[in-house]
Parts: C-alpha cells; sequence; structure tokens
C-alpha cells in the first residue's frame, strides 16, 4: 500500500469513528456544551452520591467501577463563560463544586445546595438556579424579617421521565418538596418554558412557609402565597384561558383536596388559581401583614383558628369566607 493510500485508509477511518461518536451522544435539548465543566473538582470514584431522597450516601466498592477520570474540564465553555462562572462562583460563596462523570455535579454555598445531571444540565444551568434563587432569598427575608434556617437540597433530574418516575408527579407541576428536599423538573425544560423565574422561587417561597409555619399552614395558603411572593398571577391566568367554557368555581374544601394529590390538569390549575385568587383577596382585604403575622403564629405553635384569630380578628372559617368572595373573569387578551 503506497504512502498516500494509507493515509486515506486512516483518514477515512476517523471520520467514521468521529461519526458514529456523535451519533451516540444524548440529544441535548440545550445549546451550552454539555458534557463540559470548568473549574470543578472531579472524580474517578465518588466519596459521596445523591440518592433520591434528598441526602447523601458513602459509594460502595462495587458501585465504584463505573466512575472513571474524567479528562481535561477545560475544553466545551468558552473562555468568556468560564470567567463569569468564576465571578458568579465568588458572588454567591459557593464552597463546593464537584462533578461526577455519570452522576452530573454539585454547586453549593451556605444556602443552597443544587445538584445537576451530566449530558443535560451544564454548570451554566446550575448556576442560573443561584442566580434566581439568591435575590428570592433576600426578598423572603426582606418581607418576612427571617428565613429558615435549614439549607434545602436542589435536584434537577436528566429529562421529564425520570422525573416522573422520580416524584410521581406529572409534567404540569414545578416540584416536589419533601422535607428540605425540593426536586424540580428538568431545567432547561423550565427555561424553554420561559417559567423558571417564577417556578424555582414559587417553589422555594413555598418550602419557606412550610417551614416558618411548622407545617400548620393549609395547601391553598402555601401555594396561593407562593404564587403571590413570586408574582406567578399573570401565568396562572394565561393558563386557565386553555379551558374555555370550564367553570372555575371550586369550593375551598375541593381545592384543598386537589393540592393535596395528583389530579388532572385541569382541574390541578383550577385549583392553583383559586388558591392565588384566595390569597390575593386577603391581600387587599386586611393587607399582607395579616399574612405574615398569621404565618408567624403557625411557626410559634397556634392552632389554625389560634393563629388566624390572632392575626384576622376572625375564626378560620370567616376568613375563609371572605378569602372566597371574589368573581372570575377570564378573558383572552
Amino acid at each position: 500500500m503506497s504512502g498516500l493510500t494509507r493515509m486515506v485508509v486512516v483518514a477515512c477511518a476517523v471520520a467514521v469513528v468521529a461519526g458514529c461518536t456523535r451519533s451516540d451522544e444524548p440529544s441535548n435539548e440545550v445549546t451550552t456544551a454539555t458534557n463540559e465543566v470548568t473549574d470543578h473538582t472531579t472524580h474517578d470514584h465518588a466519596s459521596t452520591r445523591r440518592d433520591t431522597t434528598g441526602g447523601s450516601r458513602k459509594v460502595s466498592e462495587m458501585d465504584r467501577s463505573q466512575y472513571v477520570p474524567r479528562p481535561s474540564p477545560s475544553g466545551g465553555l468558552t473562555p468568556a463563560i468560564r470567567d463569569t462562572l468564576r465571578r458568579l462562583k465568588k458572588r454567591h460563596q459557593i464552597h463546593r463544586d464537584e462533578y461526577w462523570v455519570k452522576e452530573g455535579g454539585v454547586l453549593a454555598n451556605d444556602h443552597f445546595e443544587v445538584w445537576y445531571p451530566a449530558g443535560r444540565t451544564t454548570v451554566t444551568h446550575a448556576m442560573r438556579v443561584f442566580n434566581v434563587l439568591m435575590p428570592a432569598r433576600h426578598e423572603l427575608k426582606t418581607y418576612f424579617g427571617t428565613v429558615p434556617e435549614e439549607r434545602p437540597v436542589i435536584s434537577f433530574p436528566p429529562d421529564l421521565k425520570v422525573y416522573k418516575q422520580t416524584t410521581g408527579r406529572e409534567w404540569w407541576y414545578y416540584s416536589e418538596i419533601s422535607g428540605d428536599s425540593i426536586t424540580f423538573q428538568p431545567i432547561f425544560v423550565m427555561v424553554k418554558r420561559g417559567i423558571d423565574g417564577v417556578a424555582m422561587p414559587h417553589e422555594y417561597f413555598q418550602w419557606a412557609i412550610q417551614k416558618m409555619s411548622r407545617y400548620g399552614a393549609p395547601r391553598w395558603l402555601e401555594e396561593g402565597f407562593a404564587s403571590y411572593l413570586s408574582a406567578e398571577g399573570g401565568i396562572l391566568e394565561e393558563q386557565m384561558l386553555e379551558f374555555p367554557g370550564v367553570s372555575a368555581e371550586m369550593k375551598p374544601d375541593r381545592i384543598e383536596l386537589i393540592l393535596g394529590g395528583e389530579e388532572s390538569r385541569e382541574e390541578s390549575r383550577i385549583a392553583y388559581y383559586r388558591s392565588y385568587r384566595m390569597v390575593k383577596q386577603l391581600v387587599e382585604t386586611y393587607g399582607d401583614d395579616k399574612l405574615k403575622e398569621a404565618i408567624t403564629l403557625l411557626g410559634e405553635g397556634r392552632t389554625l383558628d389560634e393563629a388566624f384569630r390572632g392575626a384576622f380578628g376572625g375564626g378560620y372559617d370567616d376568613v375563609l369566607r371572605v378569602a372566597s368572595d371574589y368573581s372570575i373573569v377570564l378573558e383572552k387578551p
């Protein structure tokens, strides 16, 4: 075989291998390079690994064979993005920044711990969480004068199928909150839908209300107050327009039942919208200080009726009637 022929054969072989590599990669739904991270500690065997309950566990010796040394993590992200990441890590005081080839990565500061999967969500998406939630935490502290001491553990599955398998929730639910763990639907899905800037604060506010009320607030108050704080009203109204001709009337006990279980998308969205309107009605009638006071009293161990009497001057049932006294007019623009 001549030298020229050998060069042609080698070039063809390289092209075939490269083509196979591209076809085997997951189909990404984001435009940034998905398997490349910068300034991370990478592991050939993980010391800890996230589990589906929101904690972490030791990886057994048998598990370690799947962890392989990662090649240089400097590729894939442009110098400008790498520089931005370094700046944001400093701004948000990130003190944990690790990545595993098959497990994905984690970013953490004193206030949030964010886990993101490999292959789909990049470190840039994980950093987006801090860009959204750190201001939300500041807003909550300004609003209530305090924030929960606990640090929520936030995780993102690689796709909606895994999200449903992990949480048992359908795609129209933002997340599943369990204790101090918040499992969101994939962040790139929320970004594409344009709801990440509202959905993440909403779930954080709801988690915080649960903690500050010692889980004493009814679900409609949790959801409605979180929607009010995250300015979700416009989204909820637009979602209601998906069901023309459907009555939006729903009694409070039915709303509470739907919010506590897995219902149809139509009923769920009506219940979320009604919760928001109930809270909005209370704010317009009494002012938001009364709602804050009710949450504080629940956190002090008062019963639901005691907390509402102390904050609103009337029992829970009386306040519920006021919260439900509004009319709904939904018109397409």
